[in-house]
């Protein structure tokens, strides 16, 4: 296990990390950034030193002693933290939250075990999935296990303009080869769900999102998702077939070592939930954000060719996205579904053409 820092800043997006304020901007469109969240008073446990000793000790190792717990920032949803030990590995990541995320942290920990089996996607090496009153140490919660890899997010990176272009090679890199992984049928890597053609698996979730906030909408911005959601098949067709994704790739969850400005390393893509879906769904979230740009796509597309239309899907995926952060984050993010819902009522007849 990888347990070397990276000397002064974040690790993991430990310690302040420095976000993308204000706004992000992609292809002329606007998208306020995640924040960090505090995660007091949602329930979710921190264990004392104590009891995280308990629990690395039944999963790790049983001489190590937990001596030092600090808060890794990066995630929206989760408490995560790193663990430093007396022994070796000298640092375990463990990933909170309270027992109803038990199969979410489960599908985690498959999922990094497919990708280290079945790809080059440099992701952490999963130890243990904690679950509640089953430790027998008195946690009720539930959590991930992790290796700690050093490095910093990508959000608070220090890359010089030739080292921005490194890092978009290589991360071009992993992901296509990622995205040659391909089978008949969509749905989760590691078991249950399977979808014979992407609309059946992507349909719900747009549509189930769309109905927590629909309420919160103008009366245009309905008119326009409507009629949008009435006809998704059109707007989405069969295409491509089922690939390979990571499911969540933005900048906090790359890790990079930046100690060398101009020639960057990509360490580890956390968060990964391993599925088979559209690639251009993948695609669509690494721009929502800026987490890449030109030369990216330039060594991308030269292994898996752009398909037409591929703006106006983006924004029908980033639509998801949106609604998805006004569900779970707040209204703060109404007016990127508002510009989102008029971007593709301008840009549909265009589209509808050029797909015929």
């Amino acid at each position: 296990m990888a347990h070397a820092g990276v000397a002064g800043r974040a690790l993991w997006g430990l310690g302040s990390c420095r976000f993308l304020r204000g706004s992000a901007v992609s292809e002329g469109y606007l998208v306020p950034t995640p924040e960090l969240v505090d995660h007091a008073g949602t329930g979710i446990e921190e264990p004392s030193l104590e009891l995280a000793t308990e629990l690395v000790r039944t999963h790790v190792g049983l001489g190590l002693t937990v001596v030092r717990s600090e808060r890794l920032y990066g995630g929206s949803i989760n408490r995560v933290l790193r663990w430093e030990t007396d022994g070796e590995p000298g640092y375990v990541v463990a990933k909170l939250n309270t027992a109803r995320s038990l199969r979410a942290f489960r599908g985690e920990f498959d999922s990094l075990r497919w990708f280290g089996a079945n790809t080059s996607l440099p992701v952490p090496e999963p130890i243990a999935v904690l679950e509640p009153d089953r430790e027998g140490v008195g946690y009720a919660g539930s959590g991930l296990l992790m290796e700690w890899v050093p490095g910093v997010t990508l959000a608070s990176a220090r890359l010089s303009e030739r080292g921005r272009a490194v890092f978009e090679s290589r991360l071009a890199g992993y992901v296509s080869e990622l995205h040659s992984h391909t089978r008949s049928s969509y749905g989760s890597a590691v078991g249950g769900e399977s979808y014979g053609a992407w609309i059946e698996c992507f349909s719900p979730l747009i549509h189930e999102e769309y109905s927590a906030v629909r309420e919160s909408l103008s009366s245009g911005s309905r008119e326009v998702i409507d009629a949008l959601l009435a006809h998704l098949p059109r707007y989405l067709p069969e295409r491509s077939r089922p690939t390979a994704t990571h499911g969540d790739l933005w900048a906090n969850n790359i890790l990079v070592d930046d100690s060398h400005p101009d020639r960057p390393v990509v360490k580890a893509l956390i968060d990964g939930v391993a599925r088979y879906c559209d690639p251009e769904y993948e695609l669509a979230y690494l721009t929502l954000f800026r987490a890449v740009g030109r030369t990216f796509f330039e060594r991308y597309h030269a292994v898996h060719p752009k398909r037409p239309g591929f703006g106006f899907r983006s924004r029908v995926y980033w639509l998801k996205t949106m609604m998805r952060h006004v569900r779970v984050f707040g209204e703060r993010y109404v007016p990127s579904v508002e510009s989102l819902a008029a971007e593709l009522r301008r840009m549909q007849p265009e589209y509808a053409a050029k797909m015929r």
